[in-house]
C-alpha cells in the first residue's frame, strides 16, 4: 500500500501554506514541526468552509491558540455559535461565555491517541448535511453529554478490541483519526459519516438504542476507513488513470448515481469492516449474542461488497482492464480489498448464505434480522 505518512505530509504542507497565506505571523507562535497541529480537523473545517464565508478570519487564531508556545489570554469570541453558550477549543477544552477557564477538559479515549467530544460542538453544525447536500437543522441532531455517557464504554471497548485484535489496522486508524463525535438523528436526515470538510473526525450516528461493541467495531472500521482512504487518495492521480469523478452509471449504463471515487471508498470500508469484525470473531472476543450479530453483519456486507466489486469489474471491462483504470498503487489497494472479500466469503458464506436480509434498511438492523430469520 502507498506510504500513508507521505500522503499525510502532503496534507500537512497544504494546511501550512493556507495558514501562511492568511496569517503568516501565526506560524511564528507554534511549533512548525508539530504535525498534530496541522492535522487538527478544525483547521480542515475552517479552510473548507471559509470559501463559503461562514467565519471571521479571527476564528483561525482561536482554533490554533491551544498550540501556541507562549500562552496568553484566550480569545473566545467566534467559537460560539449564535445559539450556544458553549465553545470548544482544540487542546484546551469547553468554555462558557465570559469564562476564561474551561468547565470541561479535552477527553481522550482510554489507551488511544484519539479524542472524543463530550459536549456538542456547535461550530461543526454546518458539517451535518442531508442526502441532497443541504445543511440540517441542528435541532434535529443530538450530540448531548447524556448521549456520550450512554455510549462511551461501548466506544472505548470497541477501540480496545480493534487495537488488541487488528493491531496493524488500528495503527492506521490512530494515525489518521484524531477525533470522534457521537450523535443521534433519524437516518432520513443523515447516516454515520466522515468528511474531507472536517478531515480527521468520524461522526457516528447511534440512532438505535440497542447498539453495543459490535456496532462500534463495525462503524469505527467503516468510518475511519473513509478517513484512511481519503488520506491515501489525497493525490488522486497517484491512484486513478481515469476521471474518478465520473458517475458509475455513465460508464456501465446501469443505475448507480455514485462516482468511481465514491465506489472505491465503499469497497475499502467493506475491507476494513471485514477485517475488524472477523479478527474479533476468530479470537472469541464477542459474547454469544454479539457473535451472532457480528456474523450477520458480515453476511450483510458480503452482499454489498459483491455487488460493488461487480460494478468495478464492469468499469474495468469498459476500459479494457484494470490497468487502464488504476495505477499500480491503485491496483494494489484493489487487490487488497478483493483478497479480503474472497477470504471472508470462503470463511463465512457457508453460514450467511442461508440468512434472509430482505427486510434490512441501508444500515444493518439486528431487530429486523431476528424477525426475518428466527421468527
Amino acid at each position: 500500500m502507498r506510504d500513508i505518512k507521505a500522503c499525510q505530509t502532503e496534507m500537512i504542507n497544504t494546511i501550512k501554506l493556507l495558514i501562511y497565506k492568511e496569517n503568516p505571523d501565526l506560524l511564528e507562535r507554534i511549533d512548525f514541526d508539530d504535525d498534530n497541529l496541522f492535522l487538527e480537523p478544525l483547521l480542515f473545517f475552517y479552510f473548507n468552509h471559509k470559501i463559503e464565508n461562514y467565519f471571521s478570519n479571527e476564528l483561525l487564531v482561536e482554533i490554533m491558540q491551544g498550540y501556541f508556545l507562549d500562552k496568553q489570554d484566550l480569545e473566545i469570541n467566534h467559537s460560539f455559535s449564535s445559539t450556544s453558550s458553549i465553545a470548544y477549543l482544540p487542546k484546551l477544552g469547553y468554555f462558557n461565555k465570559e469564562e476564561p477557564i474551561p468547565f470541561d477538559k479535552i477527553q481522550m479515549i482510554e489507551n488511544t491517541n484519539i479524542e472524543v467530544f463530550i459536549h456538542p460542538v456547535d461550530l461543526l453544525q454546518n458539517i451535518f448535511k442531508n442526502i441532497s447536500g443541504n445543511i440540517l437543522d441542528y435541532s434535529q441532531i443530538d450530540c448531548s453529554n447524556k448521549l456520550f455517557n450512554k455510549n462511551i464504554n461501548y466506544l472505548t471497548n470497541a477501540l480496545s478490541l480493534i487495537k488488541e485484535n487488528s493491531k496493524e489496522h488500528f495503527n492506521l486508524i490512530e494515525l489518521c483519526c484524531q477525533k470522534i463525535l457521537i450523535f443521534k438523528t433519524d437516518t432520513n436526515n443523515t447516516n454515520s459519516f466522515a468528511s474531507i470538510n472536517a478531515h480527521g473526525i468520524v461522526f457516528l450516528n447511534v440512532y438505535q438504542d440497542d447498539y453495543d461493541e459490535v456496532f462500534f467495531v463495525d462503524d469505527i472500521a467503516h468510518q475511519t476507513g473513509h478517513i484512511i482512504l481519503t488520506t491515501l487518495f489525497y493525490n488522486r492521480k497517484a491512484i486513478f488513470k481515469i476521471n474518478e469523478e465520473q458517475n458509475v452509471e455513465d460508464i456501465i449504463k446501469l443505475k448507480d448515481h455514485r462516482t468511481v471515487y465514491i465506489l472505491f471508498h465503499a469497497l475499502y470500508t467493506y475491507y476494513a469492516t471485514f477485517l475488524c469484525l472477523d479478527d474479533c470473531l476468530k479470537n472469541n472476543k464477542f459474547k454469544e449474542k454479539q457473535r451472532k450479530e457480528a456474523i450477520a453483519r458480515i453476511g450483510f456486507y458480503l452482499i454489498k461488497c459483491s455487488f460493488d466489486l461487480s460494478r468495478l469489474e464492469e468499469i474495468n471491462k469498459f476500459y479494457n482492464g484494470k490497468e487502464n483504470v488504476l495505477t499500480l498503487e491503485g491496483i494494489e489497494i484493489y487487490n487488497l480489498i478483493r483478497k479480503k472479500y474472497l477470504e471472508i466469503s470462503k470463511k463465512w458464506h457457508i453460514t450467511t448464505k442461508y440468512y434472509n436480509y430482505n427486510n434490512q434498511p441501508y444500515n444493518f438492523t439486528m431487530k429486523n434480522f431476528d424477525q426475518s430469520n428466527f421468527n
